[in-house]
């Protein structure tokens, strides 16, 4: 079994990240980012730790909807 390199991040509010887990692959990985998106929009990373770069990225922003954010 391969141990996990891959760490899933959620950008906050003030620029700083927060570790959310990790995952073994980058297939896992993007997908779980955007399940993630889905329930708590945001910014998320995927981070390898061996390459020590971003290998994946969603960002899905929080929108209202109601009478005033209607678009005419």
């Amino acid at each position: 079994m391969r141990s996990p390199h891959l760490d899933i991040l959620k950008r906050q509010s003030d620029g700083g990240f927060v570790w959310v887990e990790t995952a073994s692959d980058i297939r896992t990985a993007e997908e779980r980012i955007s399940q993630l998106a889905r329930v708590a929009p945001g910014e998320y990373f995927v981070f390898d730790q061996r390459s020590r770069q971003i290998v994946a990225k969603i960002a899905r922003k929080l929108t209202t909807e109601g009478p005033q954010c209607a678009e005419p």
